[in-house]
């Protein structure tokens, strides 16, 4: 994504450390490279902003999620004001919909969340501060599968992150809004994921 213009050295540094982890990998970039990637000759500027590598992520993730959880948030209460807080598809389309509908075209956030996704030990970055909303999605998710065993509901939530996180990363910096097919198939996909039928034996210890 290009750096906003008047942008801090922070920010610059994070746009362009998401950038290359998305397309590099995160254990294949050095914060080095991350400091000369944001225009910055110090080659200690990203420990002098962030420490190490692991606070770094946590920042990109904090600068992305806010604008996210807050569209996330607002589609959520515009469910429970017409009455559908446990319409799965609508609560399956705030999950979605935020992530696929930056306005954007040059982004690499998707392809970051991508990269962590595959990164065992990293991906509990997912729980950043300002994901509350997702919070709120997984609740209510939980409450309209309440009749399956918890081990299913935990392996399809587990199943639904990676299946829209790499659809969603495979499309990035395309035009898309709400009703673009492949967007409308996705949240399909996730509904059929969720809500179906569960063999009897892979609930069996």
């Amino acid at each position: 994504m290009q750096t906003p213009t008047g942008a801090t050295t922070a920010e610059r540094i994070i746009v362009a450390a998401e950038r290359l982890f998305s397309e590099r990998g995160l254990n294949a970039v050095s914060l080095r490279e991350v400091g000369a990637e944001a225009g910055q000759r110090n080659s200690g500027v990203v420990q002098y902003h962030f420490g190490d590598k692991e606070k770094l992520l946590a920042a990109i993730l904090d600068y992305r999620m806010q604008s996210i959880n807050d569209a996330r948030t607002r589609m959520l209460a515009e469910l429970d004001a017409d009455g559908r807080s446990g319409d799965l598809c609508a609560i399956l389309e705030a999950f979605i919909l935020p992530l696929a509908t930056d306005d954007a075209t040059d982004t690499h956030y998707v392809r970051f969340l991508s990269q962590l996704l595959a990164d065992p030990l990293r991906r509990t970055g997912f729980s950043s501060a300002a994901a509350s909303s997702l919070r709120d999605v997984w609740g209510r998710i939980g409450q309209a599968l309440a009749g399956l065993p918890d081990d299913v509901v935990a392996d399809r939530l587990s199943m639904l992150v990676n299946m829209a996180i790499r659809t969603v990363a495979d499309h990035e910096g395309e035009a898309t809004r709400p009703g673009t097919p492949w967007l409308v198939h996705l949240v399909d996909a996730s509904l059929g994921l969720l809500t179906a039928p569960v063999t009897p034996t892979a609930t069996q210890s």
